[in-house]
């Protein structure tokens, strides 16, 4: 046995990096989703189209919806 001592604030700092560590991932993941799995997606020409006038009048300028 080597004697090493792990007091319970290294082990609770320890934890608190693994944990965040893995919500971090997590999160990233969620927010980059569609740029991710885009590349295994076909591609559907008439919904990557802009809105129509009328659409765009109801949205209002600037503004799109996401689906």
């Amino acid at each position: 046995m080597t004697g090493l001592y792990l007091d319970p604030t290294a082990a609770g700092l320890g934890l608190q990096m693994v944990l965040g560590v893995l919500v971090g991932g997590l999160v990233t993941i969620r927010l980059f989703w569609d740029r991710i799995f885009s590349v295994f997606r076909r591609k559907r020409p008439a919904e990557d189209e802009a809105p129509m006038a009328s659409e765009a009048a109801e949205i209002g300028e600037g503004e799109r919806q996401r689906p």
